[in-house]
């Protein structure tokens, strides 16, 4: 089924907590579990994300890191509507500057590897075979990608004992992505929409999402931060972010509902690359 997604700007709300990066694709504490129509939205308010620009370095043709942002996950159970919207937290226990993080989310079908597997990582033998040479990493904002892990161990940690499960690629299928911004901040890549005001919110509607698992990305949209005024890999600043998910109604009637007629309203195609 085809799906397509709006984008709603709207008032930003504060949050608190925070929590260190992750240098695998893992979802500890970052899983929405399976969501109900109707029922209110769930927010995870104690994550930080490494950078601000992973979002945006991922959008070109050279792709990025995906450990500069955070991975969430849910699971629906019939085909539903789901709104998703990422904030700004200066209260999040960041190392960076406050005002400054501007969220871009990318939506995908799949999950990474789960245990007993290993988690999947972009300096893996498999993940770094499986892309073009010359790029950043595995990660992919506007259209599928993949991700591989390193083989389990009879024993952890010791390849001479032989190998339970060999290495595996995790794959994620695309939907849609909703940005803070305009092309100022998160890039010149053609064809991203954003949402027009750089304030550090932004939400995103995904219709028509078929009953699965869905893998969530979080990262910064200022593209040119990562060549001006962040460096690494160790020295990334962090930022706090509050993640709200919540299945919803058909969207003309969650707009009622919600009386978002008074905020603009944009619809966007999916956008595949």
């Amino acid at each position: 089924m085809k799906n397509s997604f709006l984008v709603f700007t709207a008032a930003l709300a504060a949050f608190t907590g925070a929590h260190t990066a992750s240098a695998h694709l893992t979802y500890g504490g970052r899983d929405f579990g399976t969501l109900v129509t109707g029922a209110p939205a769930t927010t995870i308010s104690s994550q930080t994300v490494s950078s601000s620009f992973g979002w945006a370095d991922a959008t070109d043709a050279d792709y990025g890191d995906s450990h500069r942002g955070r991975f969430f996950r849910f699971t629906l159970t019939e085909t539903t509507t789901v709104s998703i919207t990422a904030s700004r937290n200066d209260v999040g226990g960041q190392t960076g500057a406050a005002g400054l993080f501007l969220p871009g989310i990318s939506l995908y079908s799949g999950l990474g590897q789960l245990s007993p597997y290993q988690p999947g990582h972009d300096s893996s033998a498999l993940s770094v075979s499986s892309r073009p040479g010359g790029t950043e990493g595995s990660f992919r904002s506007l259209t599928d990608w993949s991700l591989g892990d390193d083989p389990t161990y009879n024993v952890s940690g010791d390849p001479t004992s032989g190998i339970l499960y060999p290495a595996s690629l995790a794959y994620f299928t695309f939907i849609g992505y909703a940005v803070d911004g305009t092309s100022a901040n998160f890039g010149s890549e053609p064809g991203i929409v954003g949402d027009g005001n750089a304030d550090g919110y932004i939400t995103g509607v995904f219709t028509n999402l078929a009953a699965g698992n869905y893998s969530l990305f979080v990262g910064g949209a200022n593209y040119s931060a990562q060549s001006t005024t962040e460096t690494g890999p160790t020295t990334f600043p962090t930022y706090g972010v509050s993640v709200s998910v919540q299945a919803i109604p058909e969207p003309s009637t969650y707009a009622l509902g919600m009386g978002l007629a008074a905020f603009g309203v944009l619809a966007f195609r999916r956008l595949r690359r």
